[in-house]
Parts: C-alpha cells; sequence; structure tokens
C-alpha cells in the first residue's frame, strides 16, 4: 500500500536548504521518494494523496532524555517514589502517547525504577501501547544514596558496578545511565562527582565491550571533566556548578568538551521552563503573589545562565554536538512539548535549522540510531512530523502539530 503525502516545504534533517512543494511516497512502513513533486515521474492513484500544501514536514523528532515512568505533575522525586511500579507503568504508557501524538517518534528513556520502562517499551513494540520508539536504560547506575537510588541500580567501586552493567544489558538495555554527580534527590549534592574517574571508567568500558553507549548525569563541573576522561558517549545536562552552587561556566572544560566528540544533551527545559510559562500566564490574567513572583524572577534567572552557557559553547565550535532532550516525567517537565527543547536551543544562540538538526539527526547519532531515526530519506522508517507554519522562520511552529506518521501509519 503505497501513499503519497504533498507537502509545502520539507525539511530533510541534514540541513541543506528545504525542498520546496515536495512529496514523500511512504511504502508500507518505510519512505520510499523524498523529492520535489515537479519530479515524482510516476502515476498516482488520486485515493492515495494526503495534501499538506500548506505545512512543513520534518522527521520525526528525537527526544534524548526522558523519564517516561515520572509523572510530571510538580511533585518531588521522592513523592514519585512512592508509586508502585504498576502504577509508573500505566503513566508511562500515558506519556509515551502524548510524546508520540507531540512528534516524537524515538525517545531515549534515561532511567527509571527496576523493569518499569523494559516493560513499557515491549508494550509499545507489541502493539499494547502507542508510543515512540524506546531507547532504555532501565535502573541509572548511582552510588549508595546517590541520585535516584530508588530506582534500585545502586553500585559501588569498579566490580558492582561492571557486574551492574553486565546485568542490565543482559536485561535489554539499550545504553547505560550513569548518576556521574548528585541531583535533585534528597540527600545529594548536584555540585559534587558522585564517581571515581576508575569507576566511571569501569562502566564505560564494560558498556563499550557489550555494544553500549553510555551518557552521564553531570550537573557538576567536576562530574562533567571526569566523565569526559573516563570516555563517556554523551553528558547530559553540564551545568558546570561548583561546590559552592554556582553554575561557572569554565572555558578549558568548554574547549575540553568540543574537542572530545562527546555528545551534549543540555537538557534546559530543565531549568524550570515549564515553570516560567506557567507562572507568565497567571501573572497576566490574576496575577503572582510574592512568592510566585520570586519564585519566577529566581527561575528566569537559572534560565538565563543556562541558555548563556549554552551560547559560549556555541562560540566554541560545540554545536554539531549538542542535542535536544527535555527531561520530561521530572518535577514539572512536561511530555508533548519537544518544542520546547528547540526553542531554548534557539534563544541559545542556535538557528532554527541547527535546532531542528539537534531534535532530529544530531539526537539520532547521540542515541545510536542514525541509521534509522532523523532524516527524511528513502528505505528509512516512514517516521514524519507535518506542522502548520515555517519552523525556519518561526521555531515554534514546531509545536503546531498537523500530523505525525510512525512507521507510515498516521497516529493522530
Amino acid at each position: 500500500m503505497r501513499t503519497y503525502l504533498r507537502i509545502g516545504r520539507l525539511i530533510d534533517g541534514r540541513g541543506g536548504a528545504p525542498i520546496e512543494d515536495a512529496v514523500i511516497r511512504i511504502d508500507g512502513a518505510r519512505i520510499g521518494r523524498v523529492g520535489p513533486a515537479a519530479a515524482l515521474g510516476e502515476a498516482v492513484d488520486p485515493d492515495a494523496w494526503v495534501d499538506f500544501a500548506a505545512g512543513t514536514a520534518l522527521p520525526g523528532l528525537v527526544d534524548a532524555h526522558t523519564h517516561f515512568s515520572l509523572s510530571a505533575d510538580g511533585r518531588s522525586y521522592e513523592e514519585m517514589a512512592l508509586d508502585p511500579d504498576e502504577l509508573m507503568a500505566i503513566n508511562g504508557a500515558r506519556n509515551a502517547l502524548r510524546h508520540l501524538r507531540s512528534g516524537v517518534t524515538t525517545a531515549r528513556d534515561n532511567g527509571a525504577r527496576n523493569r518499569v520502562v523494559f516493560v513499557l517499551r515491549e508494550a509499545i513494540e507489541r502493539g499494547y501501547a502507542e508510543g515512540p520508539r524506546l531507547l532504555v536504560s532501565g535502573r541509572p547506575l548511582t552510588c549508595s544514596a546517590g541520585h535516584f537510588h530508588w530506582c534500585n541500580g545502586v553500585a559501588d567501586g569498579e566490580l558492582e558496578i561492571r557486574r551492574a552493567v553486565r546485568r542490565l544489558v543482559a536485561e535489554g538495555a539499550d545504553h547505560i545511565k550513569i548518576m556521574a554527580s548528585g541531583g535533585g534527590t534528597v540527600g545529594t549534592d548536584p555540585t559534587r562527582a558522585s564517581y571515581t574517574v576508575a569507576e566511571l571508567r569501569a562502566a564505560v568500558e564494560t558498556a563499550h565491550e557489550l555494544g553500549r553507549p553510555t551518557t552521564s548525569h553531570c550537573r557538576a563541573l567536576e562530574s562533567m571533566r571526569r566523565a569526559m576522561e573516563a570516555g563517556s558517549d554523551c553528558l547530559e545536562h553540564g551545568e558546570f556548578l561548583t561546590p559552592g552552587g554556582e553554575m561557572s561556566f569554565d572555558e578549558e572544560t568548554g574547549k575540553r568538551l568540543v574537542d572530545s566528540g562527546i555528545y551534549l544533551s543540555p537538557t534546559l527545559q530543565a531549568s524550570g521552563w515549564d515553570t516560567i510559562l506557567r507562572l507568565r500566564e497567571k501573572r497576566e490574567t490574576s496575577g503572582l503573589d510574592a512568592t510566585e513572583t520570586s519564585a519566577l524572577a529566581a527561575t528566569e534567572r537559572e534560565t538565563e545562565e543556562r541558555l548563556a552557557q549554552v551560547g559560549r559553547l556555541l562560540q566554541l565550535g560545540m554545536g554539531p554536538r549538542i542535542v535536544a532532550g527535555t527531561d520530561a516525567g521530572c518535577f514539572d517537565f512536561s511530555f508533548g512539548h519537544m518544542d520546547y527543547a528547540l526553542d531554548l536551543l534557539a534563544k541559545a544562540g542556535m538557528t532554527p535549522m541547527q535546532a531542528i538538526i539537534a531534535g532530529t539527526s544530531v539526537a539520532a547519532a547521540a542515541c545510536g540510531v542514525a541509521d534509522e531515526a532523523g532524516i527524511l530519506e528513502a528505505g528509512r522508517p516512514a517516521d514524519i512530523l507535518i506542522v502548520d507554519g515555517d519552523p525556519l522562520t518561526d521555531i515554534a511552529a514546531v509545536g503546531r502539530v498537523t500530523a505525525v506518521y510512525q512507521g507510515g501509519r498516521r497516529v493522530t
């Protein structure tokens, strides 16, 4: 069964000029052809056409950092951890559908308790639930009482870490997530490293021996340095936090990151963008009390600092390896809003095209699925997002979803 999509504009995910008045031919679950409508050169049954002449087609988005088992309802980790695994799995199915309908057709889950996301991934693969193609880490590696310790992935010392990696791979982990610093978990310190270089290297080496990439949660500056030295494939957050609690961009570390070949997923939405949008809207409608006004100002300052950090990295040449990720699920970081991640990257200094690539082909490469996601071309899965408007002139258009196709099937 062939379907022909007539598109006003097509962005293929490689970064080249868009194709105006384009056609995508879908052959079953895969793309059969991409190109200008004028060059189609084949007879088409009129009933096989779907017209999106006013829209723009993009590759299905790739979210490099999610937590599908978490609820994004503003609760703390400790409160969410009170939910049983069964409730987390049901919640994960709801979140997966929401993300898929917003245009995210591939997503990397960077940490969940026990086997929750393994089950969610299988449910999606069996067709019991709808969601993006999931790449899961399962239980993140963390030190005793470390960040996300309630996921039950605690491993101390090189031997325990190697055993934990082997167990995760045997259970089906697509990648290994390492908590290289503290985070938002009570009792942990996001300004300090959690593992030694030797411990991190043990995780990375074992994962690589088993054919799995790694990504490291690094809010602390020292954790960034250690993860780079250990050879982690990707850094998450990268906030340059010092032991004094300040975000202090370090030029030497930034240059080292640029030269390393490592990817960075800055998760800019996680600096409180959902809170900012909610409080700004309330300020315009009913007004804010003193506590809310203070919270908005503090969150806006943090976001501006993060945008400035990413801007500095862009100036140093990090752009081709910065990937988009939402950190959706934690606190109030919402699912269904990959557009926030791309908008924030543009605010940090990326062009709209660079931001789109960060959420498509570059994210796919960072997640190890460059051959199957992030680019619209013949032979690849027909994962397609169609939006209203031109995201190259208005990046917010990514959030104005007209249609989503996953594996050739329209899901919206």
